[in-house]
């Protein structure tokens, strides 16, 4: 079952917040998931194999369900959020799109390993270093105990940047500064 939600989420954070008020909810294997939707805030699904309490939904955010074998998501709440919550529901279904919060494999990414070691133990299909730099199963990637790959086209992605000591480096650190966030 996927549940997306959409609470109008101004940043990751705030995004990232609600997910995990809507994690304790769920039961059995999850992979949860942000997605930038149309008018620029985020929404959040949840992909689960057990069960999902939907008391956890408030009428306040727009909500999109798609059960398993259903024909199209059940959706409700405020329209100007169910729209939102629909396309992260439609982007969860099809791996399209969405920035991986919790997925499988995701508590094996610790410390430095080599790609294919990150590859095989965290369930990343692809890694992408900036500039087209060439990721080789030997490179050695220092996870910094903190990844946060993307889905796109069906696939799992892991974005790279170069760091001193020839190693690779997650693209997103655990902790952003904003641009011009000194001055």
């Amino acid at each position: 079952m996927i549940i997306a939600v959409d609470a109008g989420s101004a940043d990751a954070v705030e995004a990232e917040h609600l997910l995990h008020g809507l994690l304790e909810s769920a039961t059995g294997s999850v992979v949860a998931c942000t997605h930038v939707v149309p008018g620029g805030h985020l929404a959040v699904s949840i992909h689960v194999d057990g069960d999902f309490d939907q008391a956890a939904l408030t009428h306040d955010v727009g909500s999109a369900i798609i059960r398993p074998g259903a024909a199209e998501p059940l959706v409700a709440g405020p329209s100007q959020l169910v729209r939102g919550a629909y396309v992260a529901a439609v982007e969860a279904a099809l791996g399209t799109a969405g920035r991986l919060v919790v997925f499988p494999g995701q508590q094996r990414a610790r410390g430095t390993l080599t790609a294919a070691e990150l590859r095989t133990h965290c369930e990343i299909d692809h890694l992408e270093a900036l500039g087209g730099l060439p990721v080789d199963d030997t490179a050695l990637i220092d996870t910094r105990n903190y990844i946060r790959p993307i889905r796109r086209n069906g696939q799992t992605v892991l974005q790279l940047q170069p760091a001193a000591g020839d190693v690779l480096i997650p693209f997103e650190l655990e902790h952003q500064i904003k641009c011009c966030a000194d001055h």
